[in-house]
């Protein structure tokens, strides 16, 4: 009788147990469009926070979508899961007049949102403003996404955006972002820090400004940098970085191991116009008009082993600043590979044996026109252009160590799998209990028998 009794606890204890998984799992569901709902925004309403809405294959035509929750929308298939959204014309009073634009496309206000593959039609706003996606939260995803006509404006901390085609403008405000493996047409503007800018196209400018950022194996026209310091520009392809000597002082950039290819010998390949103790090194600068120029008040950065070739002028100074005895042009031992350089090496060791001269010019309003404002030298000049491979870049842990891939952020899938081995596992013991009463029974009948 005893034993009776304990394996029916246990079998009892085992299903509640079950039980309790699939509930406690249970409260997370997925909801399917069209099967369950007709509409996106219909689903939006009526899901609940953690749940995922997945919308099959197909086109969708939605005026705006309005997502207030944590909620995870998942195109079945970013080729052929198409949403078209329309939203309304709005007044409002934009550069001094009052402008009919679209309002905005799909609007988040939440944590912990995610969507991924869709491409998404939005109206184009005429003036360039109005349409987009705009985005207020924590922790949201925007994950291998076609988006066509506008643009994406992003604020919170700890957002990824990865592997989308944005046609407009992205924006992203905050600290602790990934922008990783875009297309991105037109400017992306990056404010905050702590963020990780890597592997991205973009077609025109990125603007910079806050601290601590890291952007690497990026391709684009141009940098601007505002504001900003302690930035690490490592291993890009662009035509110009720009240091703007606007507001205040871009101090302390590691500017590193980057191809800059003019355009003909019509920009500066590398601008410092405000700032200290910047450091350039490991770049190759190639068909700009100035190779690098410095200009205004920059005091105590540090150019070497960069590689300066066909510019028209290598390094460049024009300002007031006594910038000939705070600048440096070599690290010690090695300064940088002009291609213009004239001097032998006759000790064999790879360096010029007399120092390359980089000449400094200034406005003279009594002169009325530009005088030379002093000279200074690289003293170590290298012989050889530098493999800018080879050049290692000490990183600070929060740059060296990449954040886990957006993927691997996601919620712990349903456990499927345990739940199955659970539910066999319990109809083993159940058969295995029945098995025991029926044979305690027929024994109980043969000992009446007989």
């Amino acid at each position: 009788m005893r034993k009776s009794v304990t394996l029916t606890l246990v079998l009892v204890l085992a299903v509640s147990s079950i039980l309790n998984v699939l509930s406690v799992e249970g409260e997370s569901r997925t909801i399917v469009i069209p099967d369950d709902y007709a509409s996106i925004q219909e689903a939006i309403d009526n899901a609940n926070n953690g749940d995922t809405i997945f919308v099959k294959k197909g086109i969708y035509q939605e005026p705006t979508l309005e997502i207030n929750k944590s909620l995870s929308i998942i195109g079945e298939n970013v080729y052929n899961t198409t949403l078209n959204l329309n939203p309304p014309l709005i007044e409002a009073f934009i550069l001094r007049n009052w402008l009919w634009i679209p309002a905005t496309a799909i609007t988040m206000n939440a944590d912990n949102v995610k969507i991924q593959g869709f491409t998404i039609n939005i109206p184009r706003g005429d003036y360039g403003f109005g349409g987009g996606l705009h985005a207020s939260g924590d922790t949201i995803e925007l994950i291998g996404n076609k988006i066509a006509n506008n643009g994406v404006y992003l604020s919170g901390i700890s957002i990824s955006v990865a592997d989308n085609s944005i046609s407009g403008t992205l924006e992203v405000i905050g600290s602790n972002q990934t922008i990783a493996n875009n297309s991105i047409q037109k400017f992306l503007k990056i404010q905050g820090s702590h963020n990780k800018i890597t592997c991205n196209t973009i077609n025109e400018i990125i603007q910079l400004n806050g601290s601590s950022n890291f952007a690497s194996g990026n391709s684009f026209f141009m940098l601007e940098m505002e504001d900003s310091s302690s930035n690490f520009i490592i291993d890009n392809f662009f035509e110009c970085l720009e240091l703007e000597e606007r507001g205040q002082f871009c101090s302390d950039n590691m500017i590193a191991k980057n191809r800059i290819t003019g355009n003909g010998g019509f920009n500066s390949g590398i601008w410092v116009g405000s700032g200290s103790n910047n450091t350039v090194t490991a770049n190759i600068i190639r068909d700009c008009d100035s190779g690098l120029r410095l200009t205004g008040a920059v005091t105590e950065n540090s150019v070497y082993l960069n590689n300066f070739i066909n510019n028209s002028i290598n390094i460049q100074y024009y300002g007031d600043a006594d910038w000939t005895l705070n600048n440096r042009f070599d690290n010690g031992a090695k300064g940088n590979y002009y291609d213009d350089y004239k001097g032998a090496d006759n000790n064999w060791d790879g360096i010029g044996d007399v120092p390359y001269t980089i000449k400094g010019t200034r406005w003279d309003s009594e002169a009325g026109g530009v005088v030379d404002a002093g000279f200074s030298q690289d003293r170590y000049p290298l012989m050889a252009t530098i493999d800018v491979d080879s050049v290692t870049i000490q990183l600070p842990d929060w740059a060296a160590h990449s954040n886990p891939s957006p993927e691997s952020q996601a919620s712990e899938p349903f456990p499927t799998a345990l739940v199955v081995a659970s539910t066999v596992s319990v109809a083993i013991v159940g058969v295995d209990l029945l098995v025991y009463f029926k044979k305690r029974k027929h024994l109980k009948m043969t000992d009446k028998t007989e």
